[in-house]
């Protein structure tokens, strides 16, 4: 039951409680206030829930709001820096492992030279990729040279042939041709 400006009542029922305490947390915003209220738990104890002062129930329901507000952006920041800090986490450790680490095993190898040698595999697939960028521009080559040479003449019109076609067993003269553009 809440009690508002010319002391009428209104009851609320709903089907969860999540309903009805949003609907008071509406009527809160709106100027209706619950009245002092018993209620009985569990054990049939009765427990006395009295309703604060509503300009302190107002400030409460803005400060929570406030609150959730201000965790959900929390969350979203968080969420926000969490990949970014995964990265740079990860470009520092391995920018460290290449100073300290990676340099004194390149340093410490005997033979510097051999690091730069190109493998057989290595020099087999760069053969083949010339082999096939000179096919390919020797086939370029080719198909430039057709497409320019070629001299195409466009098709010529259909044939009229409605004077073939007899009618009544007599031919009739062929018609004059269409002019010609």
């Amino acid at each position: 039951r809440n009690v508002y400006k010319d002391l009428r009542q209104i009851e609320l029922a709903c089907d969860s409680q999540e309903d009805v305490d949003s609907w008071k947390a509406s009527f809160l915003r709106a100027g209706v206030y619950p009245e002092k209220d018993q209620t009985e738990n569990e054990d049939g104890a009765q427990e006395n829930t009295f309703s604060m002062d509503p300009q302190l129930e107002r400030q409460v329901e803005t400060i929570r709001n406030l609150v959730d507000s201000y965790v959900g952006i929390i969350n979203k920041s968080i969420r926000d820096l969490m990949p970014k800090t995964i990265m740079h986490l990860m470009i520092n450790n391995t920018k460290d492992f290449i100073h300290s680490e990676l340099l004194a095993y390149l340093y410490s190898s005997a033979d510097q030279n051999s690091l730069m040698e190109e493998s057989a595999d290595q020099a087999q697939r760069r053969d083949d990729m010339l082999r096939m960028y000179h096919a390919l521009k020797e086939a370029l080559n080719i198909i430039g040279d057709i497409s320019t040479s070629t001299v195409s003449t466009p098709v010529p019109p259909p044939v009229d042939d409605t004077w073939l076609q007899t009618s009544s067993g007599h031919r009739r003269p062929p018609p004059s041709p269409p002019p010609r553009p």
